[in-house]
């Protein structure tokens, strides 16, 4: 009875740790938003779009096209004329904004699609597209999305910027706030404080000279996944990322727990496949909570007042980080914040060991298969440059 009391003592302590250190983190993210940042000058940019279906194009190409930054240009790219995305495009050309240039990359071969079309752009670059920066279709950026992102190479000469998705829901069901809160909870966690090769593909810049020295093309021919590529691509050149506070991307969402989990699954078979010591650590922090909860069980049951009090504490932190991320978004998007529906900040909070559980399995079950699912294109990944396309639908 001693040895199980003590345990459970131990695993609560140990709950209590971890969350105390995420809430230090989230805080840490929080400080001295917002800040002013654009860039010294504007060098030329290319804006590499990969595309597949017709997606949320209606309301992100005039974002993308209205940056606050007067020397870019847009290079789309599709898999071919019959992708509903080609129509949009076209269309889209013959509106005000920033240029827009359309590439037909063909169908892939032994690779992913997103990043076969990216190859076919890098083809078109020129030199005077001195910084050439790579964004994602599903987001919804700001004005200020490229002059934060060009300002780190300008005003800092930091070799990479990157960013990462902030997740709002489209709808109120309890799935998609939950797809959020987990993936806020990540987004929140501050990547910048130290020097790391980590990306996300869906908002990455760096100089033209960068790419090349970095030998990009070799690293994602035959690779399915852009950003964990790139990621091996700069820790062989011993080049490291910057990834600033203010570089979140907002990603309008819209899920049920089956694609929550499914697309849990996706990101987490993506790391396991590149980098499982980084898989196995994810894992195991998502795990802690739950497992730490169970073990301290006896302790909560037999009326223990330091367990009832440690679980007393670990909630309100789980509610402080719930409190300083809608901070974090009023911060950095007051129109989007103000916006916002109170129940989804009540779904998140209330649902919070569902979506946390839901978070953990997807992590778990990552290594359960080598198929992968993404935008109508069944994969099966041998090993990370080593990509079979078992089924394609058409674009939608």
């Amino acid at each position: 009875m001693v040895v199980a009391n003590a345990l459970a003592h131990a695993a609560l302590a140990l709950w209590l740790a971890q969350s105390v250190g995420a809430t230090i983190a989230v805080a840490g993210y929080r400080r001295g938003l917002p800040q002013p940042e654009f860039p010294g000058h504007e060098p030329g940019v290319a804006v590499i779009l990969p595309v597949r279906g017709s997606g949320r194009l209606v309301e992100f190409l005039p974002a993308l096209r209205a940056q606050v930054y007067d020397c870019y240009r847009i290079i789309a790219t599709v898999e071919s004329r019959q992708d509903p995305a080609f129509a949009l495009l076209e269309a889209e050309k013959a509106r005000p904004g920033a240029p827009l240039e359309i590439v037909v990359a063909g169908l892939a071969e032994r690779a992913g699609q997103k990043v076969w079309n990216q190859l076919a752009a890098l083809d078109r670059l020129t030199p005077d597209d001195e910084i050439v920066a790579f964004i994602d279709a599903d987001t919804a950026p700001t004005p200020l999305w490229l002059p934060r992102l060009v300002a780190v190479l300008v005003n800092s000469g930091r070799p990479v910027a990157t960013g990462y998705r902030w997740m709002i829901p489209l709808d109120a069901r309890a799935s998609s706030c939950g797809l959020a809160a987990a993936n806020n909870a990540i987004a929140a966690l501050p990547r910048g404080a130290l020097p790391t090769p980590l990306v996300w593909g869906g908002s990455v810049a760096m100089r033209q000279e960068t790419l090349d020295a970095i030998r990009i093309g070799d690293f994602w021919r035959g690779a399915i996944s852009d950003d964990l590529q790139m990621a091996e691509a700069l820790r062989a050149a011993g080049l490291f990322a910057h990834a600033p506070r203010q570089g979140l991307l907002l990603t309008p969402i819209s899920s049920s727990w089956g694609q929550f989990l499914e697309f849990g699954m996706r990101q987490y078979r993506f790391v396991f496949l590149h980098d499982p010591k980084s898989w196995a650590t994810a894992t195991a922090v998502l795990w802690a909570p739950p497992i730490c909860l169970v073990l301290a069980l006896p302790v909560l049951v037999s009326g223990s007042i330091a367990a009832w009090i440690a679980l007393a504490l670990g909630i309100g932190l789980g509610e402080t980080r719930l409190r300083v991320r809608r901070s974090i978004e009023r911060a950095l998007w007051p129109v989007v914040a103000a916006s916002s529906d109170p129940g989804r900040w009540r779904a998140e909070r209330l649902m919070r060991p569902v979506w946390w559980m839901v978070h953990a399995l997807s992590a778990a079950g990552a290594p359960l298969s080598r198929r992968v699912d993404w935008a109508g294109i069944r994969y099966r990944v041998d090993r990370p440059q080593f990509v079979v396309i078992e089924a394609r639908e058409a674009p939608r």
